[in-house]
């Protein structure tokens, strides 16, 4: 429940007491405006009769305030009787009219929801003899603790540095924001400032004028340029950046024909970035629109039957289909975009120099960037200098997607030739970057009467946006679909799909929190409806190939008392009508694949013996500079003081490939071996002639003596190291458990068990920090992240007033992540394995565990009702909710 609670206010002089108390009900916890806020006043006497009420709503339309129809008929009334109750909630119901505006909750469920809220205040004024005890929970407040948390590891200080359990080296300086981020970077001398100018108009709209002339007109701005100033290729995500990755052109500016609303159609440069704001609105940009309405949701194209648009990218024939069919269930599953809510948006700063450009992106592609630019500019390469200290958040927003902000800046900086900034505003932000692709399941399963999957016919889609198809997320899911489980009876086809949006873009764990996610979906449903334990369910279609998540299941039901706890919350929810518990375990088997292309390079100074590394990831949050200095101390024998981490250049590391994926940082971890390697070969001879010679004195005698003290490598997925690997797979199981108020559909995430397969840990804590991390991304995900577009295409949630990731009162009130011990992974590097990514694919047990509450609801409103609900969108307040079944005619003492 989230609200303000006054308590009663009792006048012991008098012969009456007031009642008063006022809620707010939010799409999180805090910093969030009310779907509906509501205060009631009653003025009782003695008897229990009403002698005032005051019933007031914020958040119905515009011109309501007061009830003043169920006050008129509370007073004089019993309040604590069923059948003035029932009386008064019927005058609510006639009396409160929601309007509608996007991307406001519906009016369905604001004006039940205020109705509950009336409800939920009498039985928390009601007498103890005047109310069942099943019902008396429902006026209660949940009164949310401290979250807490445990971290369950092993380390080994014979290896320390490496194992060592240590904050991120740059954790303090960006704790106290001594760090230094692209927008910090202070203003050059002569700076510009530049500003998109975005299409206001649907898809398939026909630019048919342009004019700046008014915006050229302000004083301090210094010019607008679109796609006809770009001296060679409109396209800032050219195939030659992500060669076998990318392969369609993606326009930099818009170039006749709108692709999606709020496409850029040039950038306007100014002395402030104010002006360059204002200034791009005052550039009148005019346009055909299009007869068709564009088709914004993979269901609208499959409604249409839009096969131009539905491309077929994958199938899996089934071997063997059971026969033993007792029980046949369709279903859908629907899951839609999510923003990654980064703390630095998407900018870059360039400079001119006297050989070309030197560009800070905030890209976690420096190749990228500098190809991209490169041909927009059509300049070589080597007039162009990429530098990234580090980036303030990316989760795959910043690999290509950059592409678009720094060759626009590039462009301006070129053609002015002076500095120029373009650092996007939130709502720019949210508007024209790309999010996670949208995700849609049709299936039809047959089951005996054990739940074993007999056939599964599904097809799943996934959706890339107007332009779609350099980020194709569909191989991902044809490899994660089966999760766990026996695919031997399932046929499946993955299609993916261009609808008129912004384009898709990879998003931490892309395609592979979708795909794990729909099959828990089909799993979940199996067990409820036909009401058996999920836990077994699960166990019972695992594939015989995978025995290493049986026994991560297995542990993490030990664990996590998951059968003592399911037993507890059976009762729990036969004792509360309006409160209700559910728990949920989901297990994970994710497919990391090698790739890649990331250079190192190591310099040892002969001063000090201090040591440098500089290589070709990106720095975004993750530590990949700190296990960096780790695995080099380590590998040199030295303290890890003596290391320090420089920016990712260009120059140091050409060519690189995108940090993403989880694998950058064992990557580049593996390549720095390979340099510490090529350096201690060097150094051996000195050494072996040496004896007791301290690290600092090795140094100097080896600079005395000519050794070359800098070494370079490269990691490339064909290293023998990798044993010919090509993939690994990693494990893990999560229980999750939820308390639901069904009066209000606010759910508290009670505990989450998380167990994760790592390997040997390189880092525990920023290991740990990782999980946490992902899990609680993947929590904003399917709870409360919601994004809306209307008719046209607009994006409406583009601002934190109507766009909600979670916060510090969303988190789990009890999180328990343990990693398995005496655990290493022979072909990792250093026995380790990644962690950033796979945990976001077993948040979706928040879900589940909202379902099983919910379910325990459903089959109390209405017992011919299925217990079962399917995933549509997060499982937010509102959809919680209205899928509880109930309404004010159940709501009685």
């Amino acid at each position: 429940m989230r609200g303000k609670i006054i308590k009663n206010i009792v006048l012991p002089a008098l012969d009456h007491t007031y009642k008063y108390q006022s809620y707010k009900i939010t799409p999180r916890a805090q910093n969030a405006h009310a779907l509906v806020n509501a205060g009631f006043l009653f003025k009782l006497a003695t008897n229990g009769k009403v002698e005032s009420a005051r019933i007031v709503y914020g958040a119905i339309n515009p011109s309501f305030t007061h009830a003043k129809k169920s006050e008129n008929y509370l007073t004089g009334k019993d309040l604590f009787d069923n059948s003035t109750l029932q009386t008064l909630f019927q005058t609510l119901n006639e009396e409160l009219t929601p309007d509608h505006v996007l991307p406001d909750a519906s009016p369905e469920f604001r004006k039940k929801l205020a109705i509950a809220l009336c409800y939920k205040f009498i039985l928390s004024i009601a007498p103890d003899d005047k109310i069942s005890p099943r019902n008396k929970s429902g006026g209660k407040i949940y009164d949310r603790p401290v979250s807490r948390g445990t971290q369950d590891y092993e380390t080994n200080e014979s290896l320390y540095p490496l194992t060592q359990p240590i904050p991120k080296l740059e954790a303090l300086a960006q704790s106290t924001g001594q760090a230094k981020y692209i927008m910090d970077m202070p203003d050059q001398h002569g700076q510009l400032y530049a500003a998109f100018v975005l299409a206001k108009a649907p898809a398939n709209s026909t630019i048919t004028s342009i004019d700046a002339s008014k915006a050229l007109k302000m004083n301090g701005v210094k010019a607008f340029y679109d796609k006809n100033d770009i001296p060679g290729e409109n396209d800032f995500a050219p195939k030659e950046a992500f060669p076998g990755y990318f392969n369609r052109a993606e326009e930099m500016f818009c170039s006749g024909v709108v692709k999606h609303y709020f496409q850029p159609v040039g950038v306007i440069v100014a002395d402030s970035q104010e002006l360059a704001e204002e200034a791009a609105d005052m550039v009148q940009v005019n346009y055909v629109e299009a007869k068709e309405k564009p088709i914004l949701t993979i269901r609208d194209l499959i409604a249409a039957n839009a096969t131009d648009k539905i491309m077929q990218n994958g199938k899996k024939d089934a071997k063997k289909k059971g026969s033993d069919v007792k029980r046949v269930l369709k279903g859908t599953f629907d899951i839609s975009w999510q923003y990654h809510y980064t703390m630095e948006t998407q900018c870059c700063v360039v400079v001119p120099t006297e050989d070309g450009l030197q560009m800070y992106p905030s890209t976690q592609s420096i190749g990228a960037a500098h190809t991209a630019a490169a041909k927009v500019l059509k300049i070589p390469t080597h007039k162009i200098d990429v530098t990234v200290k580090r980036i303030g958040g990316g989760y795959g927003a910043k690999i290509s997607r950059n592409g678009l902000v720094s060759s626009a800046a590039a462009l301006a900086a070129y053609k002015l030739q002076k500095p120029v900034k373009l650092s996007m505003p939130l709502i720019s932000n949210m508007n024209v970057i790309g999010k996670r692709n949208p995700f849609t399941m049709d299936y039809e399963v047959g089951v005996n009467d054990k739940g074993v999957i007999q056939y599964l016919n599904a097809s799943l889609y996934s959706d890339m946006g107007s332009e779609g198809g350099n980020e194709n997320v569909t191989p991902l899911i044809l490899i994660c679909f089966g999760n766990i489980y026996n695919p031997d009876p399932w046929d499946f086809t993955v299609y993916s799909t261009r609808t008129d949006n912004h384009n898709a873009t990879w998003c931490r764990a892309p395609g592979t929190a979708e795909a794990i996610a729909a099959m828990e979906s089909v799993l979940e449903h199996i067990a409820i409806e036909l009401n058996l334990d999920p836990v077994k369910v699960r166990q019972d279609n695992i594939s015989q190939a995978t025995p290493e998540v049986e026994k991560y299941m297995t542990e993490l039901v030990e664990w996590a008392d998951v059968d003592k706890r399911k037993k507890e919350i059976e009762e729990f929810n036969k004792a509360n009508r309006w409160v209700k518990k559910g728990i949920s375990v989901v297990p994970m088997l994710y497919s990391l694949e090698y790739f890649g292309y990331w250079h190192v390079i190591i310099s040892i100074y002969q001063f000090d013996g201090t040591v440098s590394v500089a290589h070709g990831g990106v720095e975004m949050g993750q530590g990949i500079n700190t296990k960096a200095a780790q695995v080099c101390a380590y590998a040199l024998g030295i303290p890890l003081e003596l290391v320090n981490v420089k920016p990712s250049r260009s120059l140091t590391a050409p060519n690189s490939f995108g940090t993403g994926g989880s694998l950058t940082s064992e990557a580049v971890c593996l390549a720095i071996l390979h340099a510490c390697d090529i350096l201690k070969e060097r150094m051996k001879p000195v050494k072996d002639k040496m004896k007791n010679a301290s690290w600092k004195e090795l140094v100097r005698q080896c600079y005395v003596e000519y050794v070359d003290l800098c070494a370079t490598s490269l990691f490339h997925p064909k290293l023998p190291d990798l044993k010919g690997l090509s993939r690994y797979h990693i494990y893990g199981a999560t229980c999750a458990e939820v308390e639901t108020d069904i009066l209000t559909g606010v759910s508290h995430i009670i505990r989450v068990d998380i167990l994760e397969d790592t390997g040997n840990s390189m880092s525990p804590e920023i290991d740990i920090g990782q999980v946490e991390g992902a899990f609680v991304m993947g929590l904003g995900y399917w709870t409360c992240e919601q994004i809306v577009f209307n008719e046209k295409g607009e994006l409406l949630t583009n601002r934190t007033w109507n766009y909600k990731p979670p916060g510090v009162k969303d988190i789990p009130i009890d999180l328990r992540v343990k990693f398995p011990k005496n655990n290493p992974f022979p072909f990792g590097v250093l026995k380790s394995k990644a962690t950033a990514e796979p945990p976001l694919c077993m948040s979706c047990a928040v879900a589940f565990a909202i379902r099983r509450a919910v379910a325990a609801a459903r089959s109390e409103a209405n017992a011919n009702e299925n217990k079962w609900y399917p995933i549509d969108g997060p499982s937010t307040v509102e959809n919680t909710f209205l899928n509880s079944l109930h309404d004010y005619k159940q709501y009685t003492l």
